[in-house]
């Protein structure tokens, strides 16, 4: 299976991945633990994070995965696609269904995410596209919390470090994971649609400010002893906001979310088809049905508030591992192998 990609929709894809499965909940871990100090962690994490693109887009080339690294990949996608699908039920019958059984929302959610997966690949490289106009609804209305802020909360206190400080930087990952797209996606790229710094800077730009937004407003929102009580930050604040047009507009985010999520998931299993069914394999909608059914079983199982609660909290250091570690040695081993992606792909057509 092959795709042809602009710049506009590798970005658009990497946006989505690197924002479905955290932009809720990541704003109180880092803050709970880096205190006054949260933003200026980020920034600096952001930049680290900035780093690593312009040497991914330097040696993308290099990045070739052997049997051993795609089955290592797509084993941790698979997980992390559980542990994002935990994390939706969880939201969603503390939101929305309170009484309704966890397995029926599981098969809807992930009906809807079998169908999108075996579409046409275009279809999963567009359907993000429908998500732009919701995250300016989504700004709007974080914008209407302005009158309950405290701007104050945003000076550092360098002085109130507690013994895990250092913890709001490993946090502030999490706003960066599934960066290790960028260099699977790149050799998509359509061969005249050049990559180029000033890309890379407003993506950079645009993914950085979007997280700083929200995470700067909870931090102006909430005391810091509020904040470690408080699980997902953004869907408090907008349940304080009062509109005449919706009655609750938490509710309202959440079924935004929910489809942020849909297309989240489905751009995951899209990078899984184009490693896993890179060489043609029989029955791909039959395998991908097992694939969305072992999730669907695996998640049911696993639905517990202290599973939610220990990936919420460890998940953070596979992706250290698989976001940043990994590619950078897989990239640093074939560069001095001389192995490029063109050559494995002559290989393989060979």
């Amino acid at each position: 299976m092959t795709i042809q990609l602009t710049k506009v929709q590798l970005f658009l894809l990497m946006f989505v991945m690197q924002t479905g499965f955290v932009y809720t909940s990541v704003q109180n871990l880092i803050i709970e633990h880096g205190q006054r100090d949260a933003t200026i962690q980020f920034i600096i994490v952001a930049v680290i994070f900035f780093l690593q693109l312009l040497f991914f887009e330097r040696t993308h080339k290099y990045f070739v995965l052997n049997g051993l690294t795609k089955a290592i990949y797509l084993i941790y996608w698979f997980l992390y696609i559980i542990g994002f699908v935990i994390y939706i039920t969880y939201v969603l019958t503390t939101w929305v269904f309170p009484n309704t059984p966890t397995i029926v929302l599981i098969a809807i959610f992930l009906s809807v995410c079998f169908y999108a997966s075996v579409s046409r690949p275009e279809t999963a490289v567009n359907i993000g596209v429908v998500l732009i106009p919701m995250f300016f609804l989504f700004l709007l209305f974080m914008f209407l919390t302005i009158p309950n802020l405290n701007a104050t909360n945003l000076l550092p206190l360098f002085y109130e470090r507690s013994d895990t400080w250092f913890k709001g930087f490993i946090y502030c990952v999490y706003a960066f994971g599934g960066a290790e797209m960028y260099v699977i996606l790149r050799k998509y790229l359509i061969k005249n649609d050049k990559m180029t710094k000033k890309a890379l800077t407003l993506y950079f730009i645009l993914l950085t400010g979007f997280y700083l937004f929200s995470l700067a407003f909870t931090l102006m929102y909430f005391s810091l002893d509020e904040i470690k009580i408080v699980p997902e930050p953004i869907l408090y604040i907008l349940h304080s906001v009062e509109v005449t047009f919706v009655k609750r507009l938490d509710l309202f985010f959440v079924y935004i979310w929910l489809s942020w999520s849909l297309v989240t998931i489905v751009n995951y299993v899209l990078v899984i088809r184009l490693v896993y069914f890179e060489k043609k394999r029989k029955s791909p909608k039959l395998q991908l049905l097992i694939f969305f059914a072992i999730v669907a079983v695996i998640t049911d199982f696993l639905i517990r508030f202290s599973v939610l609660d220990f990936l919420k909290h460890n998940l953070v250091y596979l992706m250290i591992v698989f976001t940043f570690l990994l590619p950078t040695m897989i990239i640093l081993v074939n560069k001095m192998r001389g192995r490029t992606v063109s050559e494995s792909d002559s290989q393989k057509s060979s």
